[in-house]
């Protein structure tokens, strides 16, 4: 037969007691009840750079840290230095002197180089439809050339008779 008396009922919660102050525990913990906290977020940015986290993979890295701005590099790895400048702690720092979260490495760029960057990848995506439209200006029949001839070209408004 088994003594029921130190089994905590179902009310009752067992909660072990925390010291005060616990030396050897240093982290500080973020309580997270809706599991939405970003581990890549950083709260101090430097406002001159533009900062993100690279997949820490050999092949990734040696395309995104080249000098080749608009193919895909530009970026450099955060050093010890900088990392401290934003307020993080050694202690946050990989043993390597790096912000490492997963498998991701922190990476930052001179907003001035990032925004030409970014200018450029628009005018890129935007040049495709610049195309479309002006053939629509235009009516150009031969847009489609190689379909259905009751589904070839683009006709202007008027040619459609509306």
């Amino acid at each position: 037969m088994t003594d029921t008396k130190n089994i905590p009922s179902k009310d009752e919660q067992v909660v072990p007691k925390i010291p005060e102050k616990m030396s050897d525990y240093n982290i500080e913990i973020v309580r997270d009840f809706d599991g939405v906290v970003d581990p890549f977020y950083l709260s101090q940015k430097d406002p001159n750079y533009e900062y993100r986290f690279l997949r820490d993979e050999h092949k990734n890295l040696s395309i995104k840290t080249t000098n080749i701005l608009f193919q895909k590099g530009g970026w450099q790895i955060c050093g010890k230095e900088h990392l401290m400048r934003l307020g993080l702690k050694e202690k946050e720092l990989s043993p390597d002197g790096l912000m490492r979260r997963g498998d991701c490495i922190l990476a930052f760029m001179p907003k001035k180089l990032y925004q030409e960057k970014q200018e450029f990848k628009v005018k890129e995506a935007n040049a495709p439809m610049k195309a479309v439209k002006r053939l629509v200006e235009k009516g150009d029949h031969m847009a489609g050339a190689g379909i259905h001839e009751t589904m070839r070209g683009i006709q202007t408004k008027k040619e459609l008779g509306m």
